[in-house]
């Protein structure tokens, strides 16, 4: 390993990356939190909260899908690092917005476009820099500590948005949310991470093939399917979760900040534990393949469970096995990929599946709910997509052995 690499500077990156990574989530998970009171504020039925409710939820993912694509070859080439200051700029300034202009639902929609526009070159770009400073053996550690910037987002995210919602208001919450971006996450960007690395790209060499080249190659096409899937998932527990618990299983509002985090403690011991047993059996897509049937099977028998302890419980062991495939995923690209093709790759696949699974996948089941009126019909979409996975991840793991 080259001695740039064993700098004790690169760990820095990614808990900054982890920094922005925290602040990046709790905007985007705002809108599933604040969902219920805006429901109750506009009198909405259970059809109504499923229709709105996918548009609100799915229209992020259509704008962060697209930038992920359209937009990461172009900050890859601009430096990682000042496209990821502007992207907090822009992700912040998007969810203070919410304060004065989200009045109708028309305008929440506008906004929640822009929001993942805004943070879609976010993960290209953290994936960019950890190609660049880490080798094969450490990525998923490296990967790992920024993913878990989303657990912690989840787990204590709603510990305060939702008494911020319950006792000043939805709007007064995302002024907050705009404001940390401006004061955690920005600087954090700008003092810490830097675009060289001792596995960067020559800048010299400059890159002829198309991008979408990538297609050629098998093992990517196997990837973009288990990405698919897997936001199908996790951004189908996410994203349903509260509005599940609070119009499904009548938990009360002020509970809910409990009730929605309890499944994702778990996801903060989850992830580095598959990061550490990833890298050192290279074993990534094995476990990511069981770790996914494992997840379905829990949401599956939580679905039915009548008991809510036994509901959230199941739904918590789901999300740590979930959570063998979200500290990998990237990995597989890096070590599918050459380090010139990372940053634009990752953000071509990203965005991709966020389009067919997190836009897609959060939208069907609102048609589910809206079309049976039962939430527990719309997680069957959930266990759907984690068995496909069960059998894609582990036909990967055959071929790359990785």
């Amino acid at each position: 390993m080259p001695a740039a690499a064993s700098s004790a500077h690169r760990w820095r990156m990614p808990v900054a990356l982890l920094i922005a990574t925290s602040i990046n989530w709790f905007d985007r998970s705002a809108m599933a939190l604040a969902l219920p009171k805006l429901a109750e504020e506009h009198g909405w039925t259970t059809a109504e909260i499923g229709a709105n409710g996918a548009r609100l939820i799915s229209i992020f993912f259509i704008g962060y899908g697209l930038a992920n694509m359209l937009l990461s070859p172009v900050a890859e080439r601009y430096g990682p690092r000042r496209a990821l200051a502007i992207s907090v700029v822009a992700f912040s300034i998007c969810t203070a917005l919410n304060a004065p202009l989200g009045s109708t639902v028309a305008a929440l929609v506008a906004l929640r476009f822009l929001l993942g526009v805004a943070e879609g070159i976010h993960f290209p770009m953290a994936s960019a820099i950890v190609s660049r400073w880490f080798p094969l053996s450490e990525r998923s550690r490296a990967n790992g500590t920024y993913i878990l910037g989303i657990q912690f987002a989840v787990v204590t995210g709603p510990l305060f948005m939702v008494p911020l919602i319950d006792h000043f208001g939805w709007r007064t919450m995302f002024l907050v949310l705009g404001a940390l971006g401006f004061v955690v996450a920005l600087p954090a960007v700008l003092g810490i991470l830097r675009d060289d690395g001792p596995y960067a790209p020559d800048p010299a060499a400059r890159e002829t093939t198309s991008l979408f080249a990538v297609f050629r190659e098998g093992n990517y096409w196997l990837v973009l399917v288990a990405g698919i899937m897997s936001n199908i998932i996790i951004y189908g527990l996410l994203t349903w979760l509260p509005t599940y618990l609070a119009k499904g299983r009548n938990v009360p509002f002020a509970d809910l900040a409990a009730d929605t985090s309890i499944p994702f403690w778990l996801a903060t011991v989850a992830i580095p534990f598959w990061a550490v047993v990833g890298d050192r059996t290279d074993r990534r897509a094995q476990f990511a393949s069981i770790g996914c049937g494992v997840a379905g099977l829990g949401v599956f028998l939580g679905a039915r469970a009548d008991s809510l302890v036994v509901t959230i419980g199941l739904i918590a062991i789901a999300v740590f096995f979930q959570n063998a495939y979200q500290v990998a995923e990237f990995a597989f690209v890096q070590r599918i990929l050459p380090p010139s093709r990372v940053g634009a790759a990752t953000g071509l696949y990203n965005g991709m599946s966020i389009i067919a699974g997190g836009a897609g996948g959060t939208a069907l089941i609102g048609k589910v709910v809206e079309r049976t009126g039962s939430y527990d019909a719309g997680l069957m979409v959930v266990v759907g997509a984690a068995a496909i996975n069960l059998v894609v991840l582990g036909l990967l793991y055959r071929r790359i052995k990785y």
